[in-house]
């Protein structure tokens, strides 16, 4: 590349930067303005009229949004980040114009009216998206539109918290991984131009500016340890709670117009209890990282809103995920502070600092970027006395969330949308669904029947384990009834030597270690049997009905991965 090519690139990546810098202003602005009109005006109200419009702002505008969504720009359905992330690795197309035009025009309404989601994530896919329209505009070559992708991404992080590092690292982080040097050079210049026109235009101000904290004993390490666990914990049931709720939802309310109403219905009777929940949250944010508020006030905040951003994800509600981790984290992290200061009042425990490590370590734990999250936080209050404590949380939140769900919550939405990373791409499993290895005709047990007729009917079987389900044991797969628990051979066989093959079936079955619905992926299942020492389990219709429909084996997951092979 010669000399002038360089430069043009060079002022080609400000120029991205300032405009995507302008887009995240404006946005802001948008959301703030949406606020006012919507949410904000219903919070002012009193009586019946308060619970009437607070119930039914989120309800019908949700509702309005998914139709005009599904009808005008249908690619701007899913996941923020994980639509930039599939963008960026395999189909660019779905940040084209309507997509983006929509996010950009929908977000802040949806927001506006109580959403508990976040900005940050709607504005990566606005900056992203422009940022690669501006690269074919200028006729660059598909390699350099390509990369320009990130370098929206990173400018509009940067843009939103003048955090310019933190930017580049959440891109590097979420987007590019083993990132090109070239590309990794134009997200640098790309996120100091965006927070360069953030500081010109809104003054240079931190989005959540926190005051100073610190912590005077090495035993308060205990504290923040265990603060980072639960953020795991929480964060890492989020995922997974939102994954399973969200394939029910779409099974039982295909239309998503209706599932939007219902979660915006849920989401505004959660605000009648919560009403800091609503919308995206930052004052109370930054009101808890001045140690405002106490115990109750915050863990009945964080409570509700882990309730709501659960409802909001799995019912197709736009928004990011990015400020309700912050959010959550805070909230977590101040309520346990306040909580430790009541117990030992003599140890001098300050609720800021715990509220800060929350913050970062729910981010972490959610998102799976823990560079990221200790960089956001440095970032945001300027200060490194709290490094060592937040490396801490950070790191055991994202080990404790990595135990509930193997994905973070980009990676789970990435394969909800039906896309696998380049990893998991290239597995023959990576799209088999359970249905498709089981074994559908599998010996099922009554519950009411006894051992002598368990054994009867397990004659010429030679399975570790039989499903015991609610029928009489005289029928076999789909349709056999409820799934009960699962018997082993091993307690028919010592049934049998020890004479008591009249004991009921119900006092010898046990409680599976796994159970796995029809419709999960087979990857997905696999994982979770490594997790659990495993390796099979019953299969059910659905985890809501649990009704079983067959039993899946290590030789039905050899076999199927054999005939995908060929």
């Amino acid at each position: 590349m010669s000399l002038l090519a360089r430069r043009f690139l060079v002022f080609t990546f400000i120029g991205v930067g300032a405009v995507c810098g302008i887009l995240a202003v404006v946005f802001h602005r948008y959301v703030e303005l949406a606020s006012r009109l919507l949410a904000g005006r219903a919070l002012e109200q009193a009586g019946w009229v308060r619970v009437l419009l607070v119930v039914g702002t989120p309800t019908v505008v949700f509702a309005l949004l998914a139709w005009a969504i599904r009808r005008f720009a249908p690619r701007a359905v899913g996941a923020n980040l994980a639509r930039v992330r599939i963008a960026y690795n395999h189909n660019p197309a779905l940040l084209g114009a309507r997509s983006i035009g929509a996010t950009f025009l929908a977000t802040p309404i949806s927001l506006g009216a109580g959403a508990p989601l976040g900005p940050e994530g709607p504005i990566v896919v606005v900056t992203s998206g422009v940022s690669a329209w501006i690269g074919r505009l200028l006729r660059l070559p598909p390699r350099i539109v390509r990369g320009m992708i990130p370098i929206g991404v990173a400018a509009g992080i940067a843009a939103v918290f003048n955090t310019p590092i933190t930017g580049v690292v959440f891109a590097l982080e979420e987007i590019l991984g083993n990132a090109e040097r070239g590309v990794l050079g134009g997200v640098l210049v790309g996120s100091v131009a965006a927070a360069v026109v953030e500081r010109t235009l809104m003054g240079g101000q931190p989005l959540l500016a926190a005051p100073f904290s610190t912590w005077t004993s090495p035993k308060e390490l205990i504290g923040f340890a265990l603060l980072g666990v639960a953020c795991g914990l929480t964060s890492g049931m989020v995922i997974a709670v939102t994954h399973r709720l969200k394939r029910r939802w779409t099974k039982a309310m295909p239309s998503m117009v209706a599932r939007a109403a219902l979660a915006g219905l849920a989401i505004g009777a959660a605000g009648l209890i919560a009403p800091e929940i609503l919308g995206v949250g930052y004052g109370s944010v930054s009101f808890w990282l001045h140690g405002g508020s106490n115990a109750y006030g915050t863990g009945l905040a964080f409570a509700v809103k882990v309730l709501a951003f659960t409802v909001a994800l799995s019912g197709g509600i736009i928004g990011g995920t990015f400020a309700p981790s912050l959010f959550l984290g805070t909230a977590l992290g101040a309520a346990l502070g306040h909580v430790a200061r009541t117990l030992f009042p003599a140890a001098n425990i300050d609720p800021r600092a715990y509220a800060i490590i929350g913050m970062g370590s729910f981010f972490a734990g959610l998102l799976r970027s823990p560079i990221a999250a200790v960089l956001i936080v440095v970032e945001l209050t300027r200060d490194y006395e709290l490094i060592l404590p937040l490396m801490l949380g950070v790191s055991l939140a994202v080990s404790v969330s990595r135990k509930l769900s193997r994905l973070s919550i980009v990676e789970q939405q990435m394969l909800d949308e039906g896309y696998a990373e380049e990893e998991e791409a290239g597995d023959p499993l990576a799209h088999v669904r359970v249905s498709q290895a089981m074994t559908a005709d599998a010996v099922a047990i009554g519950i009411d029947a006894t051992l002598l007729d368990a054994a009867r009917q397990a004659a010429g079987t030679r399975f570790v384990f039989y499903p015991v389900v609610d029928a009489n044991g005289d029928r076999e797969g789909e349709g056999a009834g409820k799934l009960r628990g699962v018997l082993s051979r091993a307690a028919i066989d010592t049934a049998a030597r020890e004479g008591r093959l009249d004991t009921p079936v119900r006092q010898a079955l046990q409680e599976p270690k796994l159970v796995s619905a029809e419709d999960d992926l087979l990857i997905d299942v696999i994982h979770q049997m490594q997790l659990r020492g495993v390796d099979r389990c019953p299969v059910v219709d659905s985890h809501a009905a649990g009704n079983l429909v067959g039993f899946l084996s290590p030789s039905d997951i050899l076999r199927v991965r054999l005939e995908e092979l060929e």
